[in-house]
């Protein structure tokens, strides 16, 4: 029977989008890339440029979508999408301006953040355990269609999903905040997860400096 091999998971968020910049709630819902969000896609593209990577899987989401093809470039690495990998379902608050939520949601948001219960949602959206949930079965499948060969595999994804799904796979109680096009590495071997880096911008700050 053949040994199961290391496969690494190299997790990145999108690049700015105009709802980032307009601050406004932003899981379900979608937004373009500014200019530089894709500037910064393509950046943590170059400096991920020096590693193989076996395939790609992103959201569905337009934004990682874009983010995925500006990164990839004209690297021949197979794409998947999943709406397993979408942002959190933020419910009645999707779209609407911080400084709105603030003003109409005060409470529920600053509940809703401090972590204290994760299986609290806003209205009408899901629960950290829900994403957690639909975001660890996809990561799971994943893993078992690649655990064979083994490698580094690309997750382009969302801000809250991969910070959830590592605070939660780490048993931490403390979200961990991604900036635009940042990378989390994960590997996992026979059962078990190991955390390489954290939310780190190096692999764009040096594409940055490639350009």
């Amino acid at each position: 029977m053949t040994e199961p091999k290391k496969v690494t998971l190299y997790f990145v968020r999108h690049g700015e989008t105009q709802f980032n910049v307009e601050r406004r709630m932003q899981g379900f819902c979608d937004s373009p890339l500014t200019e530089k969000g894709i500037a910064q896609a393509k950046a943590v593209g170059r400096g991920l440029s020096d590693i193989e990577f076996k395939a790609a899987y992103a959201s569905e989401s337009q934004r990682v979508v874009d983010t995925a093809n500006h990164a990839l470039g004209v690297r021949a690495i197979p794409l998947s999408t999943d709406a397993r990998l979408k942002e959190m379902n933020f419910g009645v608050l999707e779209s609407l301006l911080f400084t709105d939520i603030n003003a109409q949601y005060g409470i529920l948001l600053e509940t809703l953040f401090s972590l204290k219960d994760l299986h609290l949602s806003a209205p009408e959206g899901e629960s950290y355990v829900q994403l957690f949930s639909r975001t660890n079965v996809a990561i799971k499948e994943i893993i078992k269609k690649h655990e064979k060969e083994g490698g580094n595999i690309l997750v382009f994804s969302h801000g809250v999903t991969i910070g959830n799904y590592l605070m939660q796979l780490m048993k931490i109680n403390k979200y961990l905040h991604h900036d635009n096009c940042s990378v989390s590495v994960v590997s996992y071997l026979d059962g078990n997860f190991e955390v390489e880096r954290l939310a780190d911008t190096s692999f764009r700050e040096q594409g940055t400096s490639y350009n």
